[in-house]
Parts: structure tokens; sequence; C-alpha cells
């Protein structure tokens, strides 16, 4: 094998692999943002009646999505990623779901 070929290989492996980072940050960061959100309404006082609580709850999200996203290329490996997001969503909605159960 080349030189040339081998340096190609590789940039398609690194370039496959950020693409794969990617879907998983911007997958698992929205889900991640959403349960930070539903948390942040059911465990602040007043719930959604609230004063701007609504607008609050809203705009918290966008950062916090672009937050993960752009932390999911920190992972080693793509599946990494998509393991540790996917348990970290799962755990984040669980908590949602533990929450709703709680007398208010």
């Amino acid at each position: 094998m080349t030189d040339a070929s081998m340096r190609r290989r590789a940039d398609a492996s690194i370039e496959r692999g950020l693409l794969l980072k990617f879907v998983a940050g911007v997958i698992g960061g929205l889900g991640l943002a959403i349960a930070c959100s539903a948390l942040f309404v059911r465990l602040s006082p007043g719930g959604l009646t609230a004063a701007s609580k609504f607008h609050v709850a809203m705009w918290i999200v966008p950062p916090l999505w672009i937050a993960v996203a752009s932390a999911a290329f920190l992972f080693r490996s793509s599946a990494r990623a998509f393991a540790v997001l996917a348990l970290v969503n799962v755990a984040a909605f669980a908590l949602v779901l533990l929450c709703q159960r709680l007398p208010v």
C-alpha cells in the first residue's frame, strides 16, 4: 500500500467518526436539553404558572443542546458517544418520570 492510500483511508475514518459524533451529539443533546428543561420546570417552585418560567424553560434548551453537541466531539469514538449520551438520556428521563410521580 502506498502512503497516499493509507492517508486517504485514515482521513475517511476520521471523517466518518466526526459525522457520527455529530449525530450522537445532536440527537443525545436534544433529548438531554429537553429533559433538563422539564426538570427545571418541575423542581423549581410555581410550575409553569410562575412569571416568565415558561420562557426560561424554553430558552434553556438551545444553549444546553449546543453544549452537549459540542462536547460530543471530545469522546474517543462515536460508539462511546452514542452509548454515554443514551445512558445519560435514559437517566435524565427516568428522573423526569420520577419527579412527575412525586406529590406536589
